[in-house]
C-alpha cells in the first residue's frame, strides 16, 4: 500500500502524513507492527468532519492497536473514502498521471458526497445504482455512467481481496445500452477554416498544443509531452508508455511545420521537463485552454470536442482513400479493427445519402 517515501513521519510514533500539492489536504496514515503482524491504515484527512490532525491520528492508531491486541478485526467499518485513498495508493505506480487525475475527479464529483462516508460493508448495489440512475436522469452521458462503474468496481474488488468486504456489489450494476462510436466530421471548407484558426492563435504554446491534436495525438499525450521526448536531429517525438493509451512507447515523425514551431517555442533547445506548462502554476496543465477553444468554436460555428480531432483526422483520411493501415499508424491504434470504424462510418453515411435521395423521389 504505497511507499514510505509518499509519507512524512510525524512526531507521533507510527503516524505519517502526506499533503496534496494542489488542495493542501493532509492524509494521515497509521502503521502498526505487533508480534510480527504488520499493517497500515489511513485514519483520516485534514478536511474530514473532525479535521484530523497528528494528535487525532495518533489516538485513532492507539484505538486500532487496542483492537488488535484484544483480537478484534480493524478492517470492519472502513469507509469508502478511506478505501478509495488506499486503493489509489496501491495502483499509483500502474496508472498515468492523467488517469489518476480523472479517477480523483470522478470519485469526488459522483461518489464522495453520496456514499463516501458509508462503511464498505453497508454499501449495497442499490446505493450505486441510484447514483448511476441519477446521473442519467440529470443528462449525463451513458459513457460517463460507465466510467463510474469502471471506477467503483476495482475499488470494491480491492476491498474483497484484502478481506474488508465479502463481495463486490458493484458487479451487479445495470447500465443503459448505448453506442459509444461517436460520429464526427467537418466539411472540407470547415476543416480548412479550423486549421487556419489554429495557425492564427497568437500564443505559440497554445498553437503548438492544437497542432499536435491535428496530428492525431490524444489530449493526455499532448499535455504529458516533455522536451526529452523530442529528437530534433531525427525529427521524431515519442509518446512514452505511461502516457499512452495502449501502454507502449510510440514514436512519430515531426513534420517541418511542427519542428519550426517547436524551435520557435524553445529557441535554445535546452529546456527540460514538460513542454506545455500552466502559465499560472508552472506545473502540468490539466486541460486545453477552455476559453480559447470555446471562442474558436464560436468563430467557426462548430460544436466539437477536443477528442474529435482524432475522429476528424480518421474520417478525413478514409474519405480521401488513405489505406487503413496508414491511418491506424497515424492514430496510434494497437488494433486495426479500431480504425475500421471510420470506414464503416463512410459506408453508413453513403447509405443515408442514398436513402434520403430515394425518399425524395418517392
Amino acid at each position: 500500500m504505497g511507499t514510505r517515501k509518499d509519507y512524512v513521519k510525524t512526531k507521533f510514533p507510527g503516524v505519517y502524513y502526506k499533503e496534496d500539492k494542489k488542495t493542501k489536504v493532509k492524509t494521515y496514515l497509521a502503521r502498526i507492527k505487533i508480534s510480527g503482524f504488520e499493517t497500515e491504515q489511513i485514519v483520516g484527512h485534514s478536511n474530514d468532519s473532525i479535521r484530523t490532525n497528528p494528535t487525532i491520528a495518533y489516538q485513532k492508531r492507539t484505538d486500532l492497536v487496542s483492537k488488535l491486541k484484544s483480537g478484534q478485526s480493524i478492517k470492519k467499518g472502513m469507509s469508502l473514502d478511506t478505501l478509495f485513498d488506499e486503493y489509489m495508493l496501491s495502483v499509483k505506480v500502474k496508472l498515468s498521471e492523467g488517469t489518476i487525475s480523472v479517477n480523483n475527479y470522478n470519485y469526488d464529483k459522483y461518489l464522495k458526497g453520496n456514499i463516501g462516508k458509508k462503511a464498505i460493508s453497508d454499501i449495497k448495489t442499490a446505493d450505486i445504482q441510484r447514483i448511476i440512475n441519477s446521473m442519467i436522469d440529470n443528462g449525463k452521458s451513458p459513457q460517463t455512467a460507465k466510467n463510474i462503474k469502471n471506477l467503483i468496481t476495482p475499488i470494491l474488488s480491492h476491498a474483497v481481496k484484502l478481506g474488508y468486504s465479502e463481495n463486490n456489489v458493484a458487479r451487479n450494476i445495470t447500465l443503459p445500452r448505448f453506442d459509444n462510436k461517436r460520429r464526427f466530421y467537418l466539411t472540407e471548407e470547415k476543416a480548412k477554416a479550423l486549421y487556419q484558426e489554429i495557425l492564427n492563435i497568437p500564443d505559440t504554446q497554445y498553437k503548438l498544443m492544437f497542432l499536435f491534436l491535428l496530428r492525431g495525438r490524444r489530449k493526455g499525450e499532448v499535455l504529458s509531452l516533455e522536451w526529452g521526448d523530442i529528437n530534433f536531429e531525427a525529427k521524431t517525438y515519442t509518446i512514452r508508455d505511461e502516457n499512452s493509451k495502449i501502454k507502449e512507447n510510440q514514436s512519430f515523425m515531426l513534420d517541418d511545420n511542427l519542428v519550426d514551431h517547436l524551435k520557435e517555442f524553445n529557441t535554445e533547445h535546452s529546456k527540460k521537463g514538460l513542454i506545455f506548462k500552466s502559465k499560472r502554476t508552472g506545473n502540468k496543465m490539466s486541460d486545453f485552454p477552455r476559453k480559447l477553444w470555446a471562442k474558436m468554436q464560436i468563430n467557426l460555428d462548430i460544436n466539437m470536442r477536443i477528442h474529435d480531432f482524432r475522429h476528424l483526422l480518421g474520417f478525413t483520411l478514409v474519405n480521401n482513400n488513405v489505406p487503413l493501415e496508414v491511418i491506424s499508424k497515424t492514430l496510434g491504434h494497437k488494433d486495426i479493427k479500431t480504425t475500421q470504424r471510420y470506414s464503416n462510418m463512410k459506408k453508413e453515411m453513403a447509405k443515408e445519402g442514398s436513402d434520403a435521395f430515394l425518399n425524395l423521389l418517392k
